[in-house]
């Protein structure tokens, strides 16, 4: 970071240093699309004032014209890449408002073709490319493209050839050019109809929120307003793998704090205080200008009694290095009762979000986790993001544990990297998933399944991945409540988005284990289905599972009208409380508005076979804004 003689900010470089999706394939002098936008980041820091990087930052020419040679060839190359058996011809589709520059440094031609879907018309670029390896360009430098371009593959003479995605087939679907194919893999945007020159080629997709993931700078120079210190803050604390008997508390401070410290003991001893140690890793964060470095500590303490309050401090072990003694609780065992509150997407407007925490910790003071259902904050890898979500939520996640699951704003740009070194959670998902994105826990008499949605919707081996997964974890499990939980709806109440791989891959494993609730997000309204089975509305709660979509926030869409809908509320934020007594085998399920008011309820009673007891609101209508 520069400064002149009185301190005033200069420069700042906000680059997709840690992007997944870039250096794949490297130009001949072996720069990679990744470093070449790292470099050019950099240099641009010590160029340009802050004004003018904001500027820039909606004008991709600007920036190209900084770029020298080799990190133009990199970045026009590097980035996308698959291989082809035969001689093909490559076409890009690309929005007309946002046509990547190196198309014509790479010799792609216009064509006469046009493609037409909701995000406006796009034009088509072709070229001929020989058998072997083909690397392709970023999508853009700025952050004013609407969509990300899509690539049709055809042989030349006709009929499809061999693709291979190879390490980008985690991030790009292949899908044949028919119909009403979509823009991109994890959203409903569809082409109004594909051109007859396309037809039947392979088409590449992208995912939408990847569309920004390669911007050279954001132009958001941001300082935030909760600096770290030698004091912890932000603090987030999770069940371990035996969530009755271990709990993992990470926090953060200052970058100078080094050691990571639990004081622990039984809220109601005096004597029996332990202390446990453990790690910490630094996080750097380049565009927060008055605090880039933070260090995030964690320290995983076992040896604890299922359903007991413990009372806690933070720090790093010195005499005065420590933060106030807290409580928090365990997870209750099987013949113990279970509360928890459920949060749809937080993501926009965290004062008013804060209200509604404000209202659940009144309401229910005797929690013993917390569910969020993803998009927890409106961009995952802008650290602002996360410390007003902290500020927030400080009153409950220091007492309370917190289980989450990703949704696809944690992931935008770069992948959900601020998300995973926030939170420390169980490691016990499926091999080939990255840890701590899909896992288990048991609380109570319940299992809790999370999942990533993410990545189910956008590939769908990874969707069968965790689907393998489930039924394994689903038909091991002895409890008799099962929960399911993640972020994407498995039956939208958004207008036009729709995740059918869900449906075809996970709806069966929870039919044939008879999950009871999947709690879900993603959509910004309220939906409660029917009891479902194979996709239609059961008998009762013994027969079918009933999804849930909520949201906490203050981002809302008018939900549709859905036939498998029992209950849709449009432009109201949420908290649920679900409560599980062993005693009585019932579950009993609750949705707040702000003020406390209930807006919906059930209970589930489980004597053998459940039976659905009653749900106390009426149906009053079909319109947004009303239970139907």
């Amino acid at each position: 970071m520069l400064r002149d003689g009185a301190g005033r900010i200069l420069a700042v470089a906000i680059v997709a240093a840690t992007t997944a999706v870039l250096g794949r394939t490297t130009t001949a002098d072996h720069l990679s699309a990744r470093e070449a936008i790292r470099r050019a980041g950099i240099r641009l820091s010590g160029l340009e004032s802050e004004r003018h990087l904001t500027a820039m930052a909606t004008r991709g020419s600007a920036l190209l014209a900084r770029l020298d040679p080799s990190e133009r060839a990199a970045i026009g190359s590097g980035y996308f890449s698959f291989q082809v058996d035969r001689p093909v011809i490559v076409e890009i589709a690309a929005h007309e408002g946002s046509v990547p520059f190196w198309l014509a440094d790479r010799g792609f031609r216009e064509t006469d073709l046009t493609l037409t879907n909701r995000d406006g018309q796009w034009k088509v670029f072709r070229r001929s490319f020989d058998r072997g390896p083909i690397g392709l360009g970023v999508n853009g430098l700025d952050r004013t493209a609407p969509a990300h371009y899509v690539v049709f593959v055809r042989a030349v003479g006709g009929g499809r050839p061999d693709v291979s995605l190879g390490k980008d087939a985690a991030s790009w679907g292949m899908v044949v050019a028919e119909g009403t194919v979509s823009a991109a893999r994890e959203q409903a945007r569809p082409f109004e109809s594909i051109p007859a020159e396309l037809a039947g080629a392979w088409m590449l997709q992208p995912s939408h929120d990847a569309r920004h993931s390669t911007t050279l700078v954001t132009g958001r120079a941001w300082k935030t307003h909760d600096v770290s210190t030698h004091d912890p803050d932000q603090v987030a604390i999770s069940f371990g793998d035996r969530p009755g008997n271990e709990l993992v508390f990470t926090w953060r401070t200052s970058a100078s704090v080094a050691r990571s410290v639990v004081r622990i003991g039984p809220i109601d001893e005096e004597s029996g205080i332990r202390e446990v140690a453990g790690d910490s890793v630094v996080v750097e964060t380049a565009s927060v200008l008055n605090d880039p470095l933070i260090r995030r500590h964690r320290v995983a303490v076992g040896g604890l009694r299922p359903g007991q309050a413990y009372r806690y401090a933070l720090g790093d072990g010195s005499a005065s290095g420590w933060g106030p003694w807290q409580t928090i609780r365990t997870a209750p065992d099987r013949n113990q009762p279970l509360r928890f509150l459920y949060l749809g997407d937080a993501q926009t407007g965290f004062e008013r979000w804060g209200k509604l925490l404000d209202s659940a910790r009144k309401q229910e003071p005797n929690l013993d986790f917390v569910v969020l259902a993803g998009d927890i904050v409106d961009r995952g890898n802008e650290r602002t993001n996360w410390d007003h979500f902290f500020l927030r939520a400080a009153g409950l996640l220091d007492r309370v544990a917190v289980m989450p699951c990703v949704g696809n704003h944690e992931y935008l740009d770069v992948g959900p990297r601020l998300y995973r070194t926030s939170f420390e959670l169980p490691r016990n998902g499926p091999p080939g998933i990255e840890p701590e994105l899909c896992y288990a826990f048991e609380a109570g008499d319940a299992i809790f399944t999370v999942m990533d949605s993410n990545l189910a919707v956008w590939d769908a081996d990874a969707a069968k991945v965790q689907a393998r997964w489930l039924d394994e974890t689903l038909a091991r499990t002895t409890a008799r409540w099962k929960i399911a939980i993640f972020h994407h709806p498995v039956y939208p109440s958004h207008p036009w988005r729709d995740m059918p791989a869900l449906r075809e891959y996970w709806v069966p494993v929870f039919d044939r284990h008879h999950v009871d609730l999947v709690l879900q997000g993603h959509d910004h309204s309220y939906q409660r289905t029917y009891p479902l089975r194979g996709h239609r509305p059961a008998s009762g709660p013994d027969r079918g599972t009933i999804y849930l979509i909520a949201v906490s926030g203050d981002k809302y869409v008018d939900p549709a009208h859905r036939e498998m809908a029992e209950i849709e509320i449009g432009r109201t934020s949420t908290y649920q409380v679900i409560e599980i007594d062993p005693a009585t085998n019932r579950l009993r399920y609750r949705a707040r508005d702000e003020a406390g008011e209930t807006i919906d309820a059930f209970e589930i009673e489980k004597p053998g076979s459940p039976v659905l007891v009653r749900n106390p609101l009426p149906s009053v209508g079909r319109s947004a804004g009303s239970p139907r």
